[in-house]
């Protein structure tokens, strides 16, 4: 957990709403909730905890 106070000063520079940095905040979120409700395809960016797991997400993929 990040506290949003240090944000603060990227968000409001100068009183002015950064639109870059919030964009960049917003797809960063949109990255890390993707992540995690995606099923897991045994890539290195998207890896299985176990073969089951695997297994489940993708019944028809081969073995091995």
């Amino acid at each position: 957990y990040i506290p949003h106070f240090l944000f603060q000063h990227l968000i409001y520079p100068s009183n002015h709403l950064n639109y870059t940095a919030v964009g960049a905040l917003l797809d960063t979120l949109r990255q890390e909730l993707q992540a995690l409700v995606e099923h897991p395809n045994g890539t290195k960016t998207n890896p299985a905890a176990t073969c089951k797991e695997l297994l489940l997400a993708h019944p028809s993929l081969p073995d091995g």
